[in-house]
């Protein structure tokens, strides 16, 4: 019998959408729903409403809505990490035509999808690294998800913003500038995974799982690289060019893919210690251990 499965995304992902479109997700029983969310705080709004199964988001977002019970939602919620997704997809600062350096931020505006988040937190510190301090040498604009803020800095509603997910490279083409990415200031660096609520262990999530593992190898392998190319052409505002792009950031050790979905604690902790001394958590914590599984925040493998 086909399980139905409710997947709350930000942007496009290859992986995703190779099980969809290669019949991955049919085979191991899955009607999986790719449901685009408009913001961290609505993610988890509605993972713990129900209206998603698993979502794809942050690791840091899984954090502070474990460990902060002053979350945007306002209360701690019970999440677990199933498995690293990437490593942040080329996670880069981008700027506005004219906006060429770091310190050209200066007096402009940065747009994050909340100030709280670990991408925002990755942000500032690149900004630092150019003696910017938010609040103070610019203003935080909190702008929603990836997509949006892509279109809100085309739009100019602020100077400088964090895309990843071939975001980045969509923007660049149009003229936007790249200030810095992720491996600047953080190394190694976890992205993105797969997160349920801790009450959630269905078949359908075990099969999003396996399903999850086999597309992800039919991805990565060389021979499947013209069908990966069509799949991310396929995307909007993508040319062949940009897809090169975004297959070649895929592979990349340091920015791509966790093929087999293990989490890297060491990248996990480099996620956890940013949050840190930026101050984002609410009392001290083991990063090391919270990092590693049986630390709370990482579902223990499947047997």
């Amino acid at each position: 019998m086909t399980q139905p499965l409710r997947l709350g995304i930000f942007s496009a992902n290859v992986v995703a959408s190779w099980a969809e479109r290669h019949g991955t997700f049919a085979t191991h029983d899955l009607a999986v729903e790719q449901i685009p969310v408009t913001s961290s705080p609505q993610q988890f709004r509605s993972l713990m409403a129900g209206e998603y199964d698993v979502v794809l988001t942050s690791p840091d977002n899984v954090a502070t809505y474990v460990l902060n019970k002053g979350n945007p939602l306002g209360q701690r919620l019970d999440l677990q990490i199933l498995r690293a997704v990437d490593r942040g997809g080329r996670l880069s600062l981008v700027g506005r035509p004219g906006v060429d350096r770091l310190a050209d931020l200066a007096g402009g505006r940065f747009g994050v999808d909340v100030p709280t988040s670990g991408f925002a937190y990755v942000g500032f510190a690149l900004l630092r690294s150019a003696g910017l301090e938010p609040g103070r040498d610019y203003t935080v604009v909190t702008a929603g998800s990836t997509p949006r803020r892509r279109q809100s800095l085309a739009d100019g509603d602020f100077e400088a913003t964090l895309l990843n997910a071939g975001h980045e490279t969509r923007a660049i083409r149009a003229g936007a500038q790249l200030l810095g990415t992720v491996s600047d200031v953080i190394r190694p660096y976890l992205g993105s995974v797969l997160a349920t609520r801790g009450d959630v262990d269905t078949p359908a999530v075990a099969a999003l799982l396996d399903a999850w593992d086999e597309a992800e190898r039919a991805v990565v392998a060389p021979e499947r690289r013209e069908d990966v190319l069509s799949l991310l052409e396929a995307q909007p505002d993508t040319d062949r060019e940009t897809a090169e792009q975004m297959y070649a950031t895929l592979l990349d050790p340091e920015h791509g893919l966790c093929v087999g979905g293990g989490v890297e604690p060491a990248a996990f902790e480099s996620v956890l210690r940013l949050r840190a001394e930026q101050g984002g958590f609410e009392q001290d914590h083991d990063l090391s251990a919270l990092a590693r599984p049986g630390g709370g925040l990482i579902r223990p493998s499947r047997t």
